[in-house]
């Protein structure tokens, strides 16, 4: 009814106007305004806000525009695919990093050393060491040298009667090597036992040695939600990954010969340095699903892979942090060198009301 739309009620414009935001910017910008006049003139008489049906059809077509690349460029449909498998593993290392917020905090240096003598030895001649691996989360040590024999299983029924959940004996074997000043060394063949105590989110390994050498080790333990929320952030990494590939894509057609050839360069660049950090990070998602839900050994995480250390043979042991860095910086260039400037400007049409 197009006598009625120039006085159409300013909710309904509105209205209209935010659910064209489901559309990308570039078809708001061409057809905007053509397509909020459309809706006015096809409402009803005093229709105040849109229907039930335009909206889920604007938004379902908007959601539908903003995933299609453009036509006929087999470059962009690669670089856009290899850009969501990227952003998918980097998703699911943000799941990974909000799901270890919810694990509990590992004991201070006094409970170390508590536990230490608990364990049957004297407090530590070092400080506890404290440290992350790039494929699990932070862990602390204590060690405690002394003499004397070690009764694992009087260890083992301390830990159980003050609340923790223990688990049985478990004998162990080593070699002790001591060299001397004319060369020669003396092996010395160790027996000992340990056993596992969890309680409160943490993992406690408790070893001792005939010797009298003890260690306490302590982890916290996977929480319920951390699961999920690597499955969603791998979801939502994917996602966002496919929505940013298609956008710099109709950026880059749009932009000049010149500059497209730049943008495009810096596109396959970003992908580029981003493949061995996305493998690091999918490596260390099949560690997370391998070990599953147990509760007896240490916690696989997914964003520990950015951790200084050589999750691969060869390169700096910032390597994985390294190229991440350089992978966003070119995807960051690229964006600006397919500045929309030369996108066409938006209509000058106004729509009263």
């Amino acid at each position: 009814m197009t006598a009625a739309w120039p006085s159409a009620d300013d909710r309904l414009v509105r209205g209209y106007r935010r659910l064209l935001l489901a559309y990308p910017r570039r078809h708001r910008r061409r057809h905007g305004t053509e397509l909020v006049t459309t809706l006015l003139e096809m409402a009803e008489p005093g229709q105040r806000r849109p229907r039930a049906g335009e909206a889920l059809h604007l938004i379902v077509n908007g959601v539908r525009l903003r995933f299609r690349l453009p036509a006929g460029r087999p470059f962009m449909a690669l670089a856009a695919l290899l850009t969501a498998l990227t952003m998918g593993g980097f998703g699911a290392a943000a799941g990974s990093w909000l799901g270890a917020q919810t694990f509990a905090d590992l004991p201070d240096d006094a409970t170390m050393n508590r536990l230490l003598q608990q364990a049957g030895g004297l407090p530590g001649d070092v400080a506890p060491r404290r440290g992350a691996s790039p494929w699990q989360a932070e862990s602390v040590v204590s060690t405690a040298h002394g003499g004397g024999s070690w009764d694992a299983e009087q260890v083992r029924q301390r830990f159980a009667a003050d609340g923790w959940s223990v688990s049985g004996l478990t004998p162990v074997s080593g070699l002790s090597v001591i060299g001397h000043a004319d060369g020669t060394a003396t092996e010395t063949r160790l027996s000992g036992a340990e056993f596992t105590a969890g309680s409160d989110g943490l993992l406690v390994s408790v070893r001792g040695w005939d010797h009298g050498h003890h260690t306490v080790w302590a982890t916290p333990t996977r929480t319920a939600v951390f699961l999920p929320l690597v499955v969603v952030g791998t979801a939502v990494g994917l996602v966002v990954g496919w929505l940013v590939a298609a956008a710099v894509a109709y950026r880059i057609t749009a932009t000049s010969s010149g500059r497209r050839e730049t943008a495009a360069g810096l596109w396959g660049l970003a992908v580029l340095a981003l493949v061995l950090p996305a493998v690091a990070l999918y490596g260390n998602v099949m560690r997370v699903f391998r070990v599953g839900s147990a509760t007896d050994s240490p916690v696989y995480t997914v964003h520990s892979a950015f951790n200084p250390g050589r999750y691969y043979p060869f390169g700096p042991s910032w390597l994985v942090l390294g190229l991440t860095i350089v992978g966003f910086a070119l995807a960051v260039a690229t964006a600006l060198a397919a500045r929309p400037g030369e996108q066409p400007p938006p209509q000058q049409a106004a729509v009263a009301g």
